[in-house]
């Protein structure tokens, strides 16, 4: 018998000799867009909100100072990627409004729309709520050939926008926040004392490329992405079909498969057919029914479900 008869066999072997009755998934796939506008949605006003002098912790002049050039490069960089898009025109292409918030959670009032929409006439008004950079610390610990130890910490630049989005009429059809982040810095922990870290005042060139990129990374919400998703499913007999089916890359046979199973109350393992259909479903990149039967899984108690609808809300899949 030829080698290649036995693979599909032996991938099931493989799949039902894990550990546990959860094996993880590996697929390829496109996520739909985050954000789905109207076709005559076009027209797009960007607004910088964030007044560091009224929202950040520290006041230290300096540091406020990179903040206001970080909120100023992330609004600049949202701004080339949409300059930059055919299908979508900027109404403001030199630079962001500037309409600082009262509050950073508060949105846009009524008022700000009318007079906004009377000055510009957008269709879409994307606005930049807050802006905030941290420092991330990690310790490794070294140990040489004379069992001398050292420590040193290991600091990440964290920088984070956060987004609103507005038709013309106020109505708010996104929010998110996103964070890039990067090695910056490296300090010896002396004597067992934890390291100063590195001043923020004086990371402005690093805080400033980030910032853009979180500039960029808001536009691709309006945009499908190729991703890699990894996804614990359920092994269970009358399940490890569809699941050899998720790892072939076969959704479409695999709904088919789990959707009978997921519909019959009489079938003991239902919650969990439900939440492998889930995955099945995100993996199309349905996501209306990938939330459907999420919900009908976490309703049957299936922790996995839990988690899903976790990692999709924390995404900003699930509003």
């Amino acid at each position: 018998m030829k080698l290649t008869k036995l693979m599909p066999a032996l991938c099931i072997a493989i799949t039902l000799q894990l550990s546990g009755c959860v094996t993880l998934v590996t697929m390829e796939t496109v996520r739909p867009p985050v954000v789905q506008v109207a076709h005559d949605q076009w027209k797009v006003l960007v607004v910088n909100r964030y007044d560091a002098a009224q929202h950040a912790s520290n006041k230290n002049e300096r540091v406020l100072e990179v903040l206001r050039d970080g909120a100023y490069q992330a609004a600049g960089g949202v701004m080339g990627a949409i300059y930059n898009d055919s299908t979508f025109v900027l109404v403001n292409p030199d630079l962001a409004v500037s309409l600082p918030s009262s509050s950073a959670t508060t949105q846009l009032s009524p008022t700000e729309i009318k007079d906004l929409y009377a000055g510009y006439s957008p269709h879409l008004i994307l606005t930049l709520d807050k802006f905030d950079t941290r420092l991330g610390k990690e310790v490794e610990t070294y140990e040489d050939e004379d069992g001398f130890r050292s420590k040193t910490a290991n600091y990440d630049l964290i920088v984070t926008s956060s987004w609103s989005l507005y038709d013309s009429t106020g109505t708010v059809l996104d929010r998110t926040t996103i964070q890039q982040q990067d090695y910056y810095d490296s300090r010896a922990v002396i004597s067992g004392l934890l390291a100063i870290g590195p001043a923020m005042g004086k990371a402005g060139p690093e805080i400033n490329r980030l910032a853009v990129e979180t500039g960029y990374s808001y536009w691709d919400r309006f945009y499908p992405q190729p991703m890699l998703l990894v996804r614990q499913v359920h092994q269970r007999k009358g399940l490890n079909g569809a699941v050899f089916m998720l790892y072939t890359l076969q959704f479409q046979q695999a709904i088919d498969a789990l959707l009978p199973l997921a519909q019959d109350a009489a079938y003991k393992h239902q919650g969990k057919a439900a939440h492998n259909l889930a995955v099945a479903y995100e993996a199309t990149g349905n996501y209306e029914q990938a939330i459907h039967w999420a919900r009908q899984a976490e309703s049957k108690g299936d922790k996995l479900a839990v988690n899903l609808i976790e990692l999709w809300t924390g995404a900003g899949i699930i509003k």
